[in-house]
């Protein structure tokens, strides 16, 4: 009988895992406590620093209705606080679906200009086995035992995680 408790521990952990991996996010910008006003400059600029961002997150911005909006902007706008070309007006939320930098400043050029403004960059994503250019051979032939190439982190991490179930079996 314990084993078979075991057994679905280590299932239902795998399966935690696997779902913890592919479960997009929405972030609150600036969390609970900081919203997108210009005396929460510092703290914004400082949210986005220590945050990781990654393709398929989504950004949901709270602000004071009708006393700021959030404009996605190209990385020159960004820098002058130019609102006049837009990629996205009136943004309330965005879904990040590209890795690199997005822009995004306060629609009140006052603001803007005081540093409402707010640059997230998304990280790349890792390639998938097999689908990435081969790095240049080696100088010298690995030896016989080298390990086999294309496991990640996350494969890696998964492989633990069997283990550690196997293990309280």
């Amino acid at each position: 009988m314990a084993s078979s408790r075991n057994i679905g521990f280590a299932v239902l952990s795998f399966v935690f895992v696997l779902f913890a991996f592919s479960e997009a996010k929405v972030i609150l910008v600036g969390d609970k406590d900081v919203s997108w006003n210009v005396d929460s400059v510092k703290a914004l600029t400082q949210w986005a620093e220590n945050r990781r961002f990654r393709i398929g997150y989504v950004l949901k911005w709270k602000k004071e209705e009708g006393r700021d909006s959030v404009v996605q902007v190209t990385k020159e706008a960004y820098e002058t606080c130019d609102t006049s070309k837009p990629i996205k007006a009136d943004v309330e939320e965005i879904t990040l679906d590209r890795s690199g930098p997005f822009y995004f400043i306060s629609g009140v050029k006052e603001h803007c200009d005081k540093g409402l403004k707010l640059t997230v960059v998304v990280l790349t994503e890792k390639p998938k086995y097999g689908s990435y250019s081969p790095l240049p051979a080696p100088a010298a032939p690995p030896s016989s035992n080298a390990a086999a190439p294309g496991f990640g982190l996350s494969a890696g991490f998964i492989a633990v995680v069997v283990a550690v179930g196997m293990a309280l079996i």
